[in-house]
C-alpha cells in the first residue's frame, strides 16, 4: 500500500483502547459493482484505527471497541454507500465457537442466512440508488388470475380419461364445481333473490290475516249458540222454583 493512500486515511487523533474496555463485532457485507471486499479491506487497513480485521468473500468483519468501529465502518460505507451494508455479530473473528477449525469443518453457523440476505442486497442498494435520483416507482404487472372452472373442468377430464382412477372422485369434483357455480349464480341475481324472498313474505303476511279474520267471523257465532242456551237453563230453573 503506497504511502498516499494511508495518509489520506489515517486519522492522527486514534484513541487507542483501553484495558477493559468493551469490545463489539460487526459485519461489513459489499454488494457493489465499484467496490470489492479487498477494497473495503484496503481502506480499512489504511485508516489506522487499532481493530482486527478478517478479509471474508463477502466483506469484512471488525472487532475493537465501538467508537474504533463505526469509525472504520463510516470510512468503507463511505466507498459506496448504498452498496454496503453492516450487520451485529455477537462472536468476535476466530471465537471457537464459530470458528470452523474447532468444530471440524463445514458451514458456521448462520453462514446461510447471511448469504441469503447477502443475495437480495443488489436489488436493495438498486432501490436507494433509485430513490435518491428521483426515479418514479414502477407499477407492478401482475398476470391475470386463472378461472377456477376451467382448471376442474380439466380435472374432470383427466380423472375421466384415466381409467385407473376411481370414478367417485370425478363425481366428486362435479358436485364441487355445480355448487361454487350455484353460488356464483346466487351472487350475480341478488336482487331477483330478493324480490322473491319479497314476494315469499307478502304470501305468508297474507295468509296470516286470512286466518286471522277467519277464527274473528267464527267467535261472534259460537258465542250467539251459547247465548240461547244460557236462556234456556234459565227457564228451565224458574219452572222448576214456582213448582
Amino acid at each position: 500500500m503506497s504511502s498516499e493512500i494511508s495518509e489520506t486515511f489515517r486519522n492522527k487523533n486514534v484513541k487507542k483502547p483501553l484495558s477493559g474496555q468493551k469490545e463489539i463485532t460487526k459485519i461489513v457485507a459489499v454488494s457493489s459493482d465499484k467496490v470489492l471486499p479487498a477494497d473495503a479491506a484496503q481502506a480499512a487497513y489504511a485508516s489506522g484505527y487499532p481493530v482486527t480485521l478478517k478479509e471474508t468473500c463477502y466483506g469484512l468483519v471488525l472487532t475493537g471497541t465501538e467508537e474504533n468501529v463505526n469509525a472504520v465502518v463510516k470510512i468503507v460505507q463511505d466507498l459506496d454507500k448504498n452498496h454496503i451494508f453492516v450487520k451485529d455479530r455477537g462472536f468476535p473473528a476466530g471465537d471457537p465457537r464459530r470458528c470452523r477449525a474447532t468444530r471440524n469443518g463445514g458451514q458456521r453457523p448462520g453462514f446461510y442466512t447471511l448469504h441469503e440476505e447477502i443475495s437480495k442486497m443488489g436489488t436493495v442498494g438498486d432501490a436507494l440508488d433509485n430513490y435518491e435520483a428521483g426515479v418514479e416507482k414502477p407499477k407492478a404487472e401482475w398476470p391475470n388470475r386463472p378461472n377456477s372452472f376451467k382448471i376442474e373442468d380439466y380435472i374432470t377430464d383427466e380423472l375421466g380419461k384415466n381409467k385407473k382412477k376411481k370414478p367417485e372422485m370425478a363425481q366428486v369434483v362435479k358436485d364441487r364445481i355445480a355448487a361454487k357455480k350455484a353460488a356464483a349464480e346466487a351472487q350475480t341475481k341478488p336482487e331477483t333473490l330478493t324480490k322473491t324472498a319479497a314476494k315469499n313474505t307478502e304470501k305468508k303476511a297474507n295468509s296470516a290475516e286470512k286466518k286471522t279474520d277467519k277464527t274473528a267471523a267464527k267467535a261472534p257465532a259460537k258465542e250467539k249458540s251459547k247465548k240461547p242456551a244460557a236462556k234456556k237453563t234459565t227457564k228451565e230453573t224458574t219452572a222448576a222454583k214456582k213448582k
